[in-house]
Formats: C-alpha cells, sequence, structure tokens
C-alpha cells in the first residue's frame, strides 16, 4: 500500500488532532497516525480560560460547556503558613472567557480525536511510525499497523505531534533537557471521596506550595479529584530510594492541609509518575518538518500551559503548511515564522516559572498584592493570555516581578483573599492601587 495525503502528522493527542482539525478546515488531505489505542490515561487534566476560542472553531466548545465542570480561577496555598489566595479569572487585564474547564483526558482526547475524524481526518489508531524520509519532493512515512503490516505513505509535508516521545527531536538529537528548571518529578493519582469544600466546591483549580514542590487538586465533574505533587531535584534526590506509592504517601504526609482534606479519600488508579520533563527542541521546523505541542517542548506543569501552547501551535501549524503547499514552497525557511511564534509564548512562561521556582513569583502567589495591576497581570498569565502581544508582555519578559518593592507586596498576611477583593478594593478607593 503506498498512499498520498497532502499532510501526515504523527501522534492523534490534542496537538495532532487539532492540527488536523485546522487543515481539514482549509480543505486539506490529512491521515494522522496514532501509536496507541484511544480512550488512554494522560495527566494535564486543567485547561486555560484563553483555549475556549480554540475549542470553538475546532467545533468542541458546546460539547465541552454541557459536559466538564468550569473552572473560574486558580486558588493557591501556602502550606506552611496557612496563607491563601485565589485568582479569578475575569479579573484579568485582557477581557476574554471567565473560565476554563477540568477535563478527564481519556475522554477528552478521544473526544478531539474523533472530531478531527468528522472533520474528514483519515486517523488510524494503534499505527507506529517507523521511519521518516525526507526527499527532494515529498515525505516518505514507513509505518506499522495494529496487524503488523508495514506500508508507506506519502506527502509534501510531515508534522511531528508525538508529545513527549518526541520522535524527531530524539532521531535527530536534537533534543536538550533544560536544566535551569528545578523539578524532576511528577506524581499523580487520582481519588474518590475527596470533600468538595472551599475552592474545590466552586470549581477552582487548587496548587498548594510546600518545601520541595507543589501539588496540585482539580476537580471533576463525576466527583472524582486528580491529586498530584511536582518535586524538586533536591526533595527526589534525598528521597530517590523510595518506591513511588511511598514516596506519594510521605509527600501527603508532609502536607497537613492537603492530608486533612484527603483522609476519607480512596484512590482509583496506582500511582503514576513522569521525570525529567523539562526540555525543548533545537529546531521545531525543517524542510517539509514541523513540530508542534509537546513533541517540539515541555517548559513544566506549573500553569497548565502545554495544552493551550499545542494548540495555538496548530492552529499556526495549520496555517503556514496550507500556506507553503499554495505557494509549492515547503522549505525550512518558509516554516520559519511558525517558530518564532512558538518560541515567543513559551519563553513568556518559562520567564515566569524560573521566577517561581527562585522564589519572587512565590511570594506573590500566595500574597495579596497591594497593586490591582500586579494582580490583573497575575490573574492575565494564569488565564494563558500569551498569544496577542500587549504591554505587559514586554514588562514580564524585561523585568519579571523580582523588580517590585517590598513595600507594594503584603507577603503571607495580605489584607486580601481574592483578586477580586483587590479590584474591589482599588475601585473603591481604599488605597489598593498606591
Amino acid at each position: 500500500m503506498d498512499e498520498a495525503f497532502e499532510v501526515v502528522i504523527a501522534g492523534g493527542g490534542p496537538s495532532g488532532s487539532s492540527t488536523a482539525n485546522f487543515l481539514r478546515q482549509r480543505g486539506r488531505r490529512v491521515l494522522v497516525l496514532e501509536r496507541e489505542r484511544f480512550p488512554r490515561f494522560h495527566v494535564g487534566e486543567s485547561l486555560l480560560p484563553f483555549s475556549n476560542d480554540l475549542w470553538r472553531e475546532l467545533g468542541v466548545l458546546d460539547h465541552m460547556e454541557r459536559r466538564y465542570l468550569h473552572k473560574p480561577g486558580a486558588h493557591f496555598v501556602h502550606e506552611a503558613s496557612g496563607a491563601e489566595f485565589t485568582y479569578y479569572f475575569d479579573t484579568a487585564i485582557r477581557p476574554g472567557p471567565s473560565h476554563a474547564f477540568h477535563v478527564k483526558r481519556a475522554e477528552f482526547d478521544q473526544m478531539l480525536l474523533e472530531r478531527a475524524r468528522e472533520v474528514g481526518a483519515e486517523v488510524r489508531e494503534q499505527t507506529t511510525v517507523e521511519e521518516v524520509d525526507f526527499g527532494a519532493d515529498e515525505v516518505r512515512v514507513h509505518a506499522r499497523g495494529p496487524g503488523g503490516e508495514r506500508y508507506v505513505v506519502r506527502a509534501p509535508v510531515f508534522v511531528d505531534a508525538t508529545g513527549r516521545d518526541t520522535l524527531m527531536a530524539a532521531r535527530l538529537g536534537t533534543k536538550v533537557h533544560d536544566d535551569l528548571i528545578s523539578t524532576n518529578i511528577s506524581l499523580n493519582c487520582m481519588f474518590a471521596g475527596v470533600p468538595r469544600e472551599g475552592a474545590l466546591a466552586e470549581g477552582n483549580v487548587v496548587i498548594g506550595l510546600f518545601d520541595g514542590g507543589w501539588y496540585w487538586m482539580i476537580p471533576f465533574a463525576d466527583g472524582d479529584t486528580s491529586v498530584g505533587f511536582v518535586l524538586e531535584r533536591r526533595y527526589t534526590r534525598v528521597n530517590r530510594s523510595l518506591p513511588r506509592e511511598a514516596m506519594y504517601a510521605q509527600v501527603l504526609e508532609e502536607q497537613p492541609r492537603l492530608k486533612r482534606l484527603m483522609q476519607g479519600a480512596r484512590p482509583l488508579l496506582p500511582v503514576g509518575s513522569e521525570a525529567n520533563w523539562s526540555y525543548r527542541a533545537e529546531h521545531f521546523h525543517g524542510d517539509r518538518l514541523l513540530i508542534v505541542g509537546d513533541a517540539a517542548a515541555f517548559v513544566d506543569p506549573l500553569f497548565s500551559t502545554g495544552i493551550l501552547l499545542g494548540l495555538n501551535a496548530a492552529r499556526a501549524a495549520a496555517t503556514h503548511v496550507d500556506a507553503a503547499l499554495r505557494a509549492g514552497d515547503c522549505s525550512a525557511a518558509r516554516f520559519a515564522p511558525y517558530e518564532e511564534q512558538c518560541r515567543a509564548e513559551m519563553d513568556i512562561f518559562k520567564t515566569l516559572i524560573l521566577e517561581f521556582y527562585a522564589q519572587n513569583l512565590r511570594r506573590l502567589l500566595v500574597a495579596s498584592s497591594v497593586n490591582p495591576t500586579i494582580c490583573s497581570v497575575i490573574v492575565s498569565i494564569l488565564a494563558g493570555d500569551v498569544s496577542t502581544p500587549s504591554m505587559w508582555h514586554a514588562a514580564v519578559s524585561r523585568a519579571g516581578f523580582s523588580q517590585i518593592p517590598e513595600d507594594k507586596i503584603k507577603v503571607l498576611a495580605g489584607e486580601y483573599h481574592s483578586s477580586r477583593e483587590v479590584l474591589r478594593a482599588s475601585k473603591l478607593g481604599r488605597g489598593a492601587g498606591q
């Protein structure tokens, strides 16, 4: 079997299925080759509100509104001091969606892949890409199907959307791990019986900060809750002899507020883990090649940015591929602007993540800022407002939060407990904007 398409995509996760969807909207013949059989478990269950317009473009937003729990904001907890602060998305600088969603990725990713099928992409699951040959006029993709049959498909363009497997970067030796990020292990589990109180009852994601890392709590519409830990190297180095179940139990035991909330919880899955995730490919493009989503880079799970960045990359990739096919020019030079856009968005978040682990941003996240503008900037970051240039992007990239004077921050003992309270106080003239 030797078939021809206009684009072959390796990987059927959110980045791959969305790239296929956007390409089909432009009338392109697309083949998606996915190694696994969906549904399959995956972490990364909390989305960002600035993805909502993209969900609408993909034709799935109405389904998501009906099916998934709304996420109005992010609630930060400092375990040692007990300080808490909630950032609500409706207080961002740029008006945007007031909520995001919490999704179980097995069903969610399958929904996106089925949507790609619905709009006309050909999808083949349980199919492995064994080799990719780039020629002067086409790309030849050698695949092995679910029954072991081998065949070749051809296309002018190949898109790598293989996620953390990083198909092309791994084969080309261009995957570079980022040693500036201090975390290196994530532990995750799903629970029933976690009480819905406080921020969880409202639907917020809960981010707990502790010495050695941070944790997440993500509530779902069916009553289950995802609870995971992201651990810094210094913590995992000391405890490297522990199996992941024992390490999970130990970290939980060390967080009194989280432990109290989890007392009656029942695990639904074995403890899962991921390690050494922070990386970036040296190049996101080449002749007849684009790399999208996690296959190009992954920074850190802190701000739940993976899917948003993957969606933005998918739409950009479809735009550039469509233009290249119309022009009959699929050279690396043609795709260079795609990589520039992706890197610019990633770098905004990387700057903030580095500041977080250096403590500069961490002390702001658990404090109520006296300056409502700073508070709104943080909300805009948490909402995922990175694709359209604005003045605050430049300010954050240039100076970050490290230059904010101490007298402009009420550290760990704030008068206010949410971004809404800060905004309300500033409008009432109580000095919050001074």
